[in-house]
């Protein structure tokens, strides 16, 4: 059975000029995934008659659903409704029985506004079908174009999400197609890529790669039986450096395995600046495993906090592991934790020397068993990209640490 085809058009001047982030049609391509559709291509375009109408002439009739978000509020710069109505040379009509009974859930204060946007906002191509918008007040609509339907929904995202599923609702489910996540820390995607090289090679259509700062997240697309061999055979080649199917992220596999372990962790952060506190504390639970963070940006704060011996900053600098191993142990010491991840190092642009180069960070891990050791990474990047680095590689060290001492026990 042939799948069938969408096209999915954001529409908004804001968009267009970056000043706003496209969400709508980048969630329902995922959703249209999981009922087998083939989404040819996300289009984002300005709120113009003319581009619309182009769109829709190369458009109609190549793809079995065109979704347009955005374009049907009440204001000047709206304009899909007419431009759909012009492309399919009809009138554009009210429908106010739909509208009105949008306008019924409102409170009386706000009926008189949306009175005053009725000629608009309830107005849609002739032959079109209303839909009925269950959060806010502009109407949605779908018409035919020959084989193709266009489905316009508003561009507000909680109006488009809820009436997009209202849609969604009425299609046949593939419930055999499935969409499975596997995330991978410590990999870079090229040398993973090389690693899965064969699987990739035999069902290049079934997985994707999208990476960020140490961790890839593999995306495995296809049947229920297909997805989960394919899990099974990247586990099996990849063993410790996946995360476990319940966990949704590297800071929640960390609390996950502290709370079963019944230890308790602390971070010393020197250039991510309380970036690896902060992502732990995002998670629900994380105040049972959490001490604290010391962001000790300066020498004067590594000593007076974190009691890191002058001697040391004086003979191996700031940037040193020696430095890295002192601020883990006394982040352990002033929190009393079990274990304790110090990063230090140059996120630039300045401040690098021949010897230390922009993107050299320390780091180290200590434990209240005397275990510690500490490492250093050449990263690359703009400062963000580095600290973004250093954050997840900090997180890789403890997750590590606790995973070793769970298979110990």
């Amino acid at each position: 059975m042939l799948k069938k085809k969408a096209l999915l058009v954001a529409i908004g001047d804001e968009l267009v000029l970056g000043l706003k982030r496209e969400d709508n049609v980048s969630w329902l391509s995922s959703e249209l995934a999981l009922i087998d559709y083939d989404v040819r291509a996300l289009e984002v375009i300005r709120d113009e008659e003319e581009i619309l109408i182009e769109l829709l002439n190369y458009w109609v009739g190549k793809v079995d659903l065109i979704v347009i978000s955005g374009g049907l509020g009440p204001t000047h710069d709206d304009r899909t409704r007419a431009a759909v109505a012009k492309f399919l040379e009809v009138p554009l009509v009210r429908d106010d029985e739909t509208y009105d009974s949008i306008i019924a859930r409102h409170s009386l204060e706000s009926r008189k506004n949306l009175e005053g946007c009725r000629d608009k906002q309830a107005s849609i191509p002739l032959g079109s079908k209303a839909i009925f918008n269950p959060v806010g007040s502009a109407l949605g609509f779908l018409i035919h174009a020959g084989k193709t339907e266009i489905l316009a929904l508003p561009g507000v995202p909680m109006e488009f999400k809820a009436m997009a599923q209202q849609y969604l609702s009425g299609l046949k489910k593939g419930a055999s197609i499935r969409l499975a996540l596997c995330k991978v820390v410590g990999w870079p995607e090229s040398e993973l890529k090389e690693a899965l090289g064969d699987l990739v090679k035999k069902f290049p259509h079934y997985i994707m790669f999208l990476p960020e700062p140490n961790v890839v997240t593999l995306v495995i697309k296809g049947s229920e039986e297909l997805t989960s061999a394919l899990l099974c055979e990247i586990k099996t080649i990849l063993e410790d450096d996946v995360l476990l199917d319940d966990v949704s992220c590297l800071e929640e596999a960390i609390i996950a395995l502290a709370s079963d372990l019944n230890a308790s962790l602390a971070f010393a952060e020197s250039c991510t600046g309380g970036m690896v506190g902060e992502s732990i504390t995002r998670i629900p639970g994380a105040s049972s495993v959490f001490a604290g963070s010391a962001v000790c940006y300066s020498n004067l704060a590594k000593k007076i906090i974190l009691g890191v011996p002058e001697k040391i900053l004086d003979s191996f600098g700031a940037v040193s592991e020696e430095c890295a191993l002192a601020m883990a142990s006394g982040a352990m010491r002033i929190f009393k934790a079990d274990y304790a991840v110090s990063v230090t190092g140059i996120a630039g642009p300045s401040g690098g020397s021949p010897n230390k180069p922009v993107g050299t960070v320390c780091f180290a891990v200590s434990s209240a068993r005397g275990d510690e050791r500490a490492f250093t990474r050449h990263l690359n990047g703009d400062r963000e990209t580095i600290r973004l680095w250093s954050k997840n590689i900090a997180l890789e060290a403890i997750w590590r640490e606790l995973k070793r001492l769970g298979q110990k026990r």
